[in-house]
């Protein structure tokens, strides 16, 4: 009881925080914002944004971890701060800096989302409606179309998750098992699941050609 009570405190907080940043934001003060970012995740956390910038995902999730349970308020709180610190890094043009960490808080929130660990009243989904948004125009890491690629599926949208497909093709060649793996899972649902997912058979079959088609040009 403690200890949800302790983590449901780091939320109002961690919201709080996220106002008057937003305010400074709107106030253009770009910097006295990045400031307090920081501070914030060093005091809360025990952790500054270009170290979790500098960590893989899996050793990041392993720090905001107790014992192997991923802390989930631990998470959506970062990926919050990382956001609202990509978003001014953006506003000064510093796009080389902004752009990777809508990334890393992209697939935090799509981790969240996974596991069933956003907390209550995060607002999860339109964080990463807004994430892809602040991305669009934009090349992403592997790792990153691949999150993506696996929430669309997971969540039914069968066609955009073979656009993604493509896209990560298109920007980093995708092994073979990316689109393998893929194809071999829709191909076992029926033509009403996948037609409800954007997809027909022959649409499924034909990206399938040409992804075997791509793979032999690559």
């Amino acid at each position: 009881m403690l200890e949800r009570d302790f983590l449901m405190r780091m939320i109002a907080q961690s919201a709080k925080a996220l106002g008057v940043i937003m305010g400074l934001r709107e106030q253009k003060k770009p910097d006295e914002a990045l400031v307090l970012v920081d501070d914030y995740l060093s005091r809360e956390l025990r952790l500054k944004s270009r170290i979790a910038m500098g960590l893989s995902d899996d050793n990041l999730l392993k720090m905001l971890s107790v014992g192997d349970v991923v802390n989930g308020e631990s998470v959506a709180v970062l990926s919050a701060f990382l956001q609202e610190e990509a978003e001014l890094l953006s506003d000064l043009g510093r796009t080389e800096a902004s752009v990777p960490r809508f990334e890393k808080a992209l697939r935090l929130n799509l981790f969240l989302l996974k596991q069933n660990a956003d907390p209550d009243n995060w607002d999860t989904r339109p964080r990463v409606d807004r994430l892809l948004a602040s991305l669009d125009g934009y090349d992403w890491e592997p790792e990153t179309y691949r999150a993506v690629m696996d929430w669309h599926e997971r969540e039914g949208r069968y066609a955009e998750a073979e656009n993604t497909l493509f896209e990560l093709q298109n920007v980093s060649v995708a092994s073979n098992e990316d689109g393998t793996s893929f194809y071999q899972r829709l191909a076992l649902l029926t033509d009403e699941e996948l037609e409800a997912g954007g997809l027909s058979r022959f649409e499924l079959e034909s990206g399938l050609r040409e992804w075997n088609s791509l793979l032999k040009g690559s």
